[in-house]
């Protein structure tokens, strides 16, 4: 971690009762960046979120802020004096104020004019100065997400923390408000956190991704990083379904339908699952003569998912092993049931892990 990071985690745990939802947590987030905290339910990421903004106390580790340590055990230092903001799942909205004081409430250190300029500039900032007069309820859920947004920025907080923000929206105002959101967040500067338990979210917002799982974590990167390059089975499998097949380490390489894949780094007799992508079987119709390195398969179903070609594949046994794959083609290839196609495997996008280090 670097001394110039905004915001620092550092050896922290945390339990409730006897459940330990954090252990041995360390995150940094640099001035500007967009640090996002990606995990299933239940990993411990909104409770990171909440030691990190003072709403719950530290049991063991350190946080500090731009240097300043405001949380260790025996040292709290509340909320309001943290300059953090923080935009919640439900946006936690004061129903029975305009739009306007509602971003004007955390200002309280400035005059009313002062507080009602910057409110004015913060609602400028989210696109929603036209509704400084109108209420919560009159607003779509959208509309109040960026209000939330503009309330949280108003005070020019060292760190912006953002709770699930997008979970209330349906999927194409969801896209719509995460884009303006990444807009306004990358154009204010601010260093902010948001926690989120979906990849693709996850993948287009953020500079780095923190992976957790079961209080820990499992791997920090840029978003390519962790999709190319993953450092356990977990963090393959939370990216993307994946194909999976067991082997055995023989001669530095574990064999495969495809051919032997090198695996001498792993150990001579190690068991070990490889997890291939979708995306890492190309398919192609069979000719009658299989090229190097392909397998024959024979389709089972064949489905449209947007921009591409989601295919069953069976390839019958291997090594005692009943293959029932699947194939993501880009663009549209619709082979029939019942077809035979020859199906070659890309090896940048398989992954081989000990099963011992199994994570999903």
């Amino acid at each position: 971690m670097s001394s110039d990071d905004v915001l620092r985690l550092e050896g922290v745990s945390h339990a409730f009762g006897d459940t330990r939802v954090l252990d041995e947590v360390n995150i940094d987030a640099k001035p500007g960046e967009l640090l996002c905290l990606l995990g299933p339910s239940g990993c411990g990421k909104t409770t990171a979120l909440r030691l990190a903004a003072g709403i719950e106390e530290l049991q063991q580790g350190r946080i500090t802020l731009s240097g300043q340590t405001v949380a260790a055990p025996g040292l709290h230092v509340p909320p309001e004096r943290r300059s953090v903001g923080m935009v919640f799942q439900d946006y936690a909205l004061f129903p029975h104020l305009s739009v306007l004081r509602n971003v004007q409430f955390g200002l309280s250190d400035l005059d009313a004019a002062a507080k009602r300029k910057r409110a004015g500039e913060a609602l400028e900032q989210v696109g929603m100065s036209a509704y400084g007069d109108s209420f919560p309820h009159m607003l779509s859920g959208g509309q109040q997400q960026r209000v939330a947004l503009a309330r949280a920025l108003a005070p020019q907080p060292r760190v912006l923390l953002l709770d699930e923000p997008f979970s209330g929206l349906d999927s194409n105002l969801r896209a719509h408000i995460r884009d303006e959101t990444l807009h306004v967040v990358k154009d204010s500067g601010t260093t902010t956190l948001i926690v989120t338990h979906d990849p693709e979210e996850a993948m287009y917002m953020a500079d780095r991704i923190v992976v957790m799982n079961a209080g820990r974590v499992e791997q920090i990167d840029r978003p390519d990083k962790l999709y190319t390059a993953p450092a356990n089975a977990f963090v393959t499998t939370f990216f993307s379904s994946i194909n999976r097949l067991e082997g055995t380490v023989r001669g530095g390489a574990v064999a495969t339908p495809f051919g032997p894949l090198a695996a001498a780094q792993l150990g001579e007799g190690i068991r070990v699952e490889i997890l291939i992508r979708p995306e890492a079987l190309r398919v192609a119709p069979f000719t009658g003569v299989l090229p190097a390195g392909a397998a024959r398969a024979h389709v089972l179903d064949a489905r449209m998912l947007r921009r591409a070609s989601f295919i069953h594949l069976c390839f019958g046994e291997f090594e005692g092993q009943h293959l029932h794959f699947h194939s993501r083609e880009p663009g549209r290839l619709m082979p029939q049931i019942g077809d035979h196609v020859a199906v070659t495997l890309e090896r940048a996008q398989t992954f081989l892990f000990p099963l011992t280090e199994k994570g999903a």
